[in-house]
C-alpha cells in the first residue's frame, strides 16, 4: 500500500495535492493515510482543541475518498521513537510499498526525521514508489489557519481553506425549551468538549437528519438576554420542520455567519431579530445550494453518512 503520513486534522486544500499524488501513483488504488490520535500537538499541550472528533474524521475521510485509514495512538512511547524505529515499527504493521510526503514533513523524536531522510531510508530498503510533494503557500492552507478562522467566526474563510463546509456531528439534547415560548423551537446540540467551537454568534447551517437536508439558524453562545446560562450552548432552529428529534444525531454544516451575539432589552426585541436572522439564513442556504460544486459535495456527504458501517476508526498502538 502507498501511504502518506501526517496529523491530518481534517483534510483541507493544503492536503489535496498529497492525496492527488497518492491516487496517481497507487497500484490498483491501494493507498491510504496514516495519522494519529490524539493530535500530536494536543498530546503535547500545544493545541487546545482539534477541528474534528474521531467520528467526524472517519466521516470526512470517506467523503473525500480515502480508501484506507490507519490511526496510530499517539502516546509518550510513540513520541520518543527515533525516526528509524518509528519507520521500522510502521512497516511491521503495514504492508507499505510506497510513500508520499510533503516537503515540510517531519517525524520521530523531536521531529528529527525529515521527508528527505525518510525518502533515503525507504529507497535504501528497496522502495521506489516514493514522492516528495512541494508544499506551496502553507501559511494560507493549514489546519492552524482553519482553526484561527473558526475561532474568529469567519466560517466563509474556513470553508475556503478546507475546500468543503466545516461541520459538526452531534446528538440532540434537552435544553430550557425557551425557544418554544417564542414560537421558534430549537434543537440543543451536545458539543464535543475536545473540539473547537466557533465564535459566539448566529450562523446559517445545513442540517442532515432523517435522510433530508434542512436549513437552520444556529446560535452559539450563553443566551445573554436571559442571564441564566453559564456554559456555551449550540441551539439550532430548524426551518419548516416540526418533530421530536431528542436523542437523534444531526450533521451540521456551517454555511455562513449572520451576526454577533447581542443582549436585547426584552423578549420582543429578540423575537424581531430572530425573524430577520431566519430570513438571512434561508437566503444563504439557497445561495449555497444553488452552486453546482456545493450540491455535489452535499450529495456525496449524504451518501456517505447513510452508508457508513464503521463510525469510529480503530486506534492502533504501534509501540
Amino acid at each position: 500500500m502507498l501511504i502518506t503520513i501526517g496529523a491530518f486534522d481534517g483534510f483541507h486544500k493544503g492536503h489535496a495535492e498529497l492525496l492527488k499524488v497518492c491516487r496517481q501513483h497507487a497500484i490498483n488504488d491501494d493507498w491510504g493515510v496514516v495519522t494519529f490520535y490524539p493530535h500530536p500537538s494536543e498530546f503535547m499541550h500545544r493545541l487546545n482543541h482539534a477541528l474534528f472528533t474521531l467520528r467526524e474524521r472517519e466521516f470526512i475521510r470517506e467523503v473525500v475518498g480515502i480508501p484506507n485509514y490507519c490511526v496510530l495512538k499517539f502516546d509518550e512511547a510513540l513520541k520518543n521513537l527515533t525516526p528509524e524505529k518509528f519507520w521500522a515499527l510502521l512497516r511491521e504493521r503495514i504492508n507499505i510499498d510506497g510513500l508520499v510526503m510533503g516537503s515540510d514533513f517531519h517525524f520521530g523524536c523531536k521531529r528529527s526525521g525529515s521527508a528527505e531522510s525518510l525518502k533515503t531510508l525507504a529507497e535504501f530498503q528497496g522502495l521506489t514508489n516514493v514522492h516528495i510533494v512541494d508544499v506551496v503557500n502553507k501559511a494560507s492552507y493549514s489546519s492552524s489557519k482553519v482553526r484561527e478562522k473558526i475561532l474568529a467566526g469567519d466560517i466563509t474563510s474556513a470553508n475556503e481553506i478546507l475546500g468543503y463546509n466545516w461541520f459538526m456531528i452531534n446528538s440532540v439534547i434537552h435544553g430550557n425549551e425557551r425557544g418554544r415560548t417564542m414560537n421558534f423551537p430549537t434543537a440543543n446540540l451536545q458539543l464535543a468538549q475536545t473540539c473547537i467551537t466557533p465564535a459566539y454568534g448566529v450562523y446559517s447551517v445545513a442540517l442532515l437528519f432523517n435522510h433530508e437536508w434542512h436549513c437552520g439558524a444556529l446560535s452559539i453562545g450563553n443566551n445573554p438576554t436571559f442571564h441564566d446560562v453559564n456554559e456555551t450552548r449550540a441551539e439550532v432552529h430548524i426551518l419548516d420542520f416540526s418533530g421530536d428529534i431528542y436523542g437523534d444525531e444531526i450533521a451540521t454544516f456551517f454555511l455562513g455567519r449572520v451576526r454577533d451575539v447581542h443582549t436585547f432589552a426584552n423578549k420582543q426585541e429578540l423575537i424581531n431579530q430572530i425573524e430577520l436572522d431566519i430570513n438571512e439564513c434561508r437566503n444563504i442556504y439557497k445561495e449555497v445550494f444553488s452552486r453546482r460544486d456545493s450540491v455535489k459535495f452535499f450529495e456525496r456527504a449524504e451518501k456517505v453518512y447513510y452508508s457508513q458501517t464503521k463510525l469510529i476508526p480503530e486506534i492502533i498502538t504501534l509501540t
